[in-house]
Parts: structure tokens; sequence; C-alpha cells
């Protein structure tokens, strides 16, 4: 269940990720639950790991988790701008 201020987007498939290394199945045993931060715009979400895996399957990678999850960021969506979205996942920095 996400927490904050992220807004839903349309619902992701397992078939819209890929397995490789990355995945959310990679996180199981390390984190409940997943965070997702913005500096630039201040959003920010926590998901439980456990669902992610649920609903996307633990081959589905992070990154193209991330990339769908913030599709709607303002900065993101800029005209003339490449990727100015500042989310990052802060807790993937000191896993093992």
């Amino acid at each position: 269940m996400a927490v904050g201020t992220w807004r839903p987007i349309v619902a992701v498939s397992a078939k819209s990720c890929m397995p490789s290394d990355g995945a959310i199945g990679g996180l199981v045993g390390k984190l409940d639950a997943l965070r997702v931060e913005c500096q630039t715009c201040g959003r920010q979400g926590s998901y439980h790991v456990a669902r992610l895996i649920k609903e996307l399957g633990p081959g589905c990678r992070l990154t193209d988790w991330l990339s769908q999850r913030t599709a709607d960021c303002p900065q993101k969506n800029q005209a003339g701008i490449t990727r100015a979205c500042g989310a990052v996942m802060p807790d993937l920095v000191d896993l093992p």
C-alpha cells in the first residue's frame, strides 16, 4: 500500500516487467518496504515488497517499476527536459 503523496497510476502488469539483475524479488529478506523519494518535488511513498512481488512478480526490474511509478511526474514530463525527475529508492543504497 502506498503511503505519502504519490498519485496512483495505471496498473503495471507483470508482463511489462523483465527479469534481470535488480529485480524486485531480490529484496526478499532485505526490506519489508521500499521507499521512493524525490528531492526535486518532495513527493514520497512507501511500498510493501511482498505486495509488489504479488502484483508484479519477482522478476520485475526496479528501474522499470520506478519509471512507471513516476510516469505522472511533472518534472519528468516537461518539454525539452530529459529525466529531470529526481525520484530515488534510498533504501537500496545500504543493501548488501
